[in-house]
C-alpha cells in the first residue's frame, strides 16, 4: 500500500467511528481514549526530554541499554536490508536509540522520530509503544493504525523486555518504511527481546555469583581498544570500594579509580597485565585509602574480538574474618560465659560492660590464670566493634626482633626470611575491630615508642615500607606485671601506660572469690565431662573441703586444670581429696602428716618454738600450702595470713 492510500485510510478512521471497529481490540480501546484527549493529530511529535533528564534516564538504563545493544549492533552490522532499523525504547517510553545503516536513519529523521523523546499516548495518541509494552507476545501497528500524522508513513514491529519475575525494563521495536511490512517482522523482534532476556539472565546469574560472598568482588576489564572498559562490575566491588552501587557498564575504569600517584601500583598491575594472587595493595578511592587484596586472570575472546583481565578483590574485612576464623583469634567469649555470684566479681563484670559500650583503651591487671583473656574477648563481643575483628598477640612470646613485623607486618625483602610477597601485621587485620596485646608489660622499650605513636597519630608503615596505613582498632591490653613499678624501674613508658590505661580493670584472684569457687568446680566438671564424654563426676566432701581452703595461685586457669587432669586420668564417679593431693604432688608417706589437734599444736609451740619457726615447719611440711599450713596450725586461714604479714614471712 503506498504513502497516498495510507493517507486516505488513516483519515478515514479518524472521521468514521465505525472504521474502529476493523481494529483489534486493543488498538480499537487506544483510539477511543486517544480522541478524549483532544490532540493535533495532525502536528502532534512526541514530547522533547531536555538534555539533563535525558542523560539521568540513560543512566538509570545503563545495564538495559547495555545488554541491548551487545545483541542489537551484531544484528544490525550482519543484515543487508538498508531500510530496516530498530527502536530501543525504556519502560516509560523513552527513545533511547536508533539502530540501523543510514537509510533507515535519514528515514527516520525526516519522519520526525528522534531519540531523547517520549511516545506518550496522552501526547500522541496511539502508538507501537503505548500498545505494545502492555502485551504479552509482541504487537504490530501499521501506518494507518498510528493516532498521529508523523507514524504512518512506517509499520513498526513491538516487543516489550521483560522478565521472568515480571520486571518491565523497556522494548524495542523493528520499523520499516510503509508498503515493506512483513509479519516475519515480529517474530524477529520478539527473538531479539528474548535474546535481551537472556543476556539480563546470565548477567544477574553472574551478578549474583559474584556477590554471593560479603566481601569479595569481581571486575571484567575489556582492554582490546587501549582503554579499560569496564564489562563487568559487582555491587560487593562497589561496596568494597566506598562508592555508589550505579550501572558502570561502558564506562571507563578510571572514572571510578583515579590515575593518582598513589594507585601506581594497581595501574601498573592492570595495564601490563600482571598476573598476581592475593597481592594485598592500597587504592585511593575519591580520596579515600583503601586496602583490598587482588588476583588477577587475563582473558582472550576472539568472537567479539575482545582481551583483557579479570581482577578478584576481597576486602580487608573479609581477610581479617578468615584469619580470626582460622587462626583461632575470633573473639568466643560473651559476659554470660563469666561464671561468677561473688560480690567482688559482680562489681567488675559491672565495670567492664559500662567499658566495653565506650571506645576508650582499656588496661586489665590481675595474676595469672585470672581470665584476662577472657574478660578482653566478652568486652569486644559487647562492643560497637563485635562484628569486626577480634586480632590477640602474646608480647611476651616474641623475640625483640619479630614482634615489630607481628605487629605492623612487612615488605618483600625487609629482612632475611621474609616472605616474597611480604605480609599483613596484627594492626592491619585488626583494622575497625579490637587489638588485644596480653602481657603487655613484657613488650621491649623500643617498640613501646613505636606503638605509641601509633596510638597518637592512627597509622603506621609496615617494616621495610613507606607506605602509610591508616588504622582505627579499639586497644585492649592486659598484664599480670605491676606496670607502676615498672615505669618506675624505667622498664615500661609512662606516656604509653597511661595512654592504654584510659579505663583500668583489676581482676580480683580467685583466692578473693569464695563464693565462686564451687560455683566454677560445678561448671567445668559438667563441661569436661561433657567433652570427654564421661559419665559426670561427683567430689567426696573432703575433697571441696580442699578446693575451698586451697589459696590458687594460678587461679581460674589451675582449678580447671586440676578438674581436667584428674578426670581425663581417674575412671572413679566420687572423686576424694587423695586424689587431688596426688595430683598436686602432696600425697607421698614422708609428706603427709595426720592433723594434730589444736591443744596440741599450741602446747608444742609454746613449750619448743617461737613462733617463726613454728610457721616455718608449717609450710615446710605442707609444701608452702598456706591453707593446709593453716590447719596444720590449728589456725583460721584469715589469722595465718596476718601473722605472716606481721612476721614479715609473706
Amino acid at each position: 500500500m503506498n504513502l497516498q492510500n495510507v493517507e486516505k485510510q488513516w483519515e478515514f478512521m479518524h472521521n468514521n467511528q465505525n472504521a474502529l471497529k476493523k481494529l483489534s481490540r486493543i488498538t480499537r480501546q487506544s483510539w477511543e481514549k486517544s480522541k478524549t484527549y483532544n490532540l493535533d493529530y495532525m502536528n502532534a511529535l512526541p514530547e522533547p526530554i531536555f538534555s539533563r533528564d535525558f542523560e539521568r534516564i540513560k543512566l538509570i538504563s545503563k545495564r538495559f541499554f547495555v545488554y541491548a545493544s551487545s545483541i542489537i549492533n551484531p544484528l544490525i552490522d550482519q543484515t543487508s536490508d538498508k531500510e530496516i532499523g530498530l527502536m530501543l525504547f525504556d519502560k516509560e517510553g523513552c527513545l533511547l536509540r536508533l539502530y540501523g545503516r543510514e537509510p533507515f536513519l535519514s528515514w527516520a529523521n525526516n519522519n520526525n522520530i528522534k531519540i531523547a523523546t517520549k511516545w506518550s499516548e496522552s501526547v500522541i495518541g496511539t502508538n507501537i509503544f503505548s500498545i505494545g509494552i502492555n502485551s504479552e507476545n509482541g504487537t504490530i501497528l501499521k501506518g494507518a493504525e498510528n493516532f498521529s500524522r508523523f507514524l504512518i508513513n512506517g509499520d513498526y514491529y513491538f516487543a516489550p523486555i521483560k522478565l521472568d519475575d515480571g520486571d518491565v525494563y523497556g522494548g524495542i521495536a523493528l520499523a520499516v518504511p510503509t508498503g515493506r511490512q512483513s509479519d516475519n517482522l515480529l517474530a524477529l523482534a520478539v527473538s531479539i527481546a528474548r535474546a535481551i532476556v537472556l543476556q539480563f539472565f546470565w548477567f544477574t546469574s553472574l551478578g549474583i555469583y559474584c556477590d554471593i560472598t560479603e566481601g569479595t568482588g569481581m571486575l571484567c576489564i575489556d582492554q582490546s581498544n587501549g582503554c579499560n572498559r569496564i564489562l563487568m562490575i559487582s555491587n560487593e566491588t562497589m561496596k568494597i570500594l566506598g562508592i555508589p552501587i550505579q550501572h558502570y557498564y561502558y564506562d571507563q575504569l578510571e572514572n571510578i579509580i583515579d590515575s593518582l600517584p598513589q594507585n601506581k601500583s594497581f595501574w601498573d598491575i592492570l595495564n601490563k597485565n600482571i598476573k598476581v594472587l592475593d597481592k594485598t595493595i592500597q587504592i585511593t578511592v575519591s580520596g579515600k585509602p583503601v586496602i583490598v587484596s587482588i588476583s588477577t586472570s587475563s582473558f582472550k575472546e576472539k568472537k567479539f574480538h575482545m582481551n583483557g583481565i579479570i581482577v578478584s578483590m576481597n576486602s580487608i574485612s573479609r581477610i581479617n574474618k578468615l584469619v580470626s576464623k582460622y587462626s583461632g583469634n575470633a573473639a568466643r567469649y560473651n559476659f554470660d560465659d563469666v561464671i561468677a555470684q561473688s560480690g567482688i566479681m559482680l562489681e567488675v563484670m559491672k565495670r567492664c560492660k559500662t567499658a566495653a559500650l565506650i571506645d576508650s583503651n582499656i588496661l586489665i591487671l590481675g595474676e595469672s590464670g585470672v581470665g584476662k583473656d577472657v574478660i578482653a574477648q566478652a568486652i569486644h563481643n559487647e562492643s560497637k566493634r563485635s562484628k569486626k575483628p577480634f586480632v590477640a598477640i602474646n608480647c611476651a612470646s616474641f623475640s625483640k626482633e619479630l614482634i615489630a613485623s607481628e605487629l605492623f607486618g612487612y615488605e618483600s625483602g625487609a629482612f632475611t626470611g621474609a616472605k616474597k610477597e611480604g605480609a599483613m601485621g596484627k594492626f592491619e587485620l585488626a583494622n575497625n575491630g579490637t587489638f588485644f596485646l596480653d602481657e603487655i608489660g613484657d613488650m621491649p622499650l623500643d617498640i613501646q615508642a613505636v606503638l605509641l605513636r601509633v596510638l597518637e597519630e592512627k597509622c603506621f608503615s609496615k617494616v621495610g615500607g613507606n607506605t602509610i596505613i591508616h588504622s582505627d582498632v579499639r586497644i585492649i591490653t592486659a598484664t599480670n606485671k605491676n606496670l607502676t613499678d615498672r615505669v618506675k624501674q624505667g622498664l615500661f613508658r609512662e606516656d604509653l601506660f597511661y595512654r592504654l590505661g584510659v579505663i583500668r580493670i583489676q581482676i580480683p584472684p580467685l583466692r578473693s572469690r569464695e563464693n565462686d569457687i564451687l560455683l566454677l568446680t560445678e561448671h567445668f566438671i559438667t563441661q569436661i565431662c561433657a567433652r570427654l564424654g564421661k559419665p559426670k563426676v561427683q567430689l567426696s566432701k573432703d575433697a571441696l573441703a580442699y578446693i575451698m581452703e586451697y589459696s590458687w595461685p594460678g587461679n581460674v586457669r589451675e582449678l580447671q586444670n586440676l578438674l581436667e587432669g584428674i578426670i581425663s586420668t581417674c575412671d572413679a564417679k566420687l572423686i576424694n581429696e587423695k586424689e587431688i593431693q596426688h595430683y598436686m604432688g602432696e600425697y607421698s608417706d614422708d609428706i603427709l602428716v595426720s592433723v594434730p589437734d589444736k591443744g596440741s599444736i599450741e602446747a608444742s609451740v609454746l613449750d619448743e618454738f617461737d613462733e617463726r619457726i613454728e610457721y616455718q615447719r608449717a609450710l615446710k611440711i605442707c609444701r608452702k600450702n598456706k591453707t593446709k599450713a593453716a590447719a596444720y596450725l590449728g589456725i583460721s586461714r584469715s589469722t595465718f595470713y596476718r601473722r605472716l604479714h606481721e612476721l614479715g614471712m609473706k
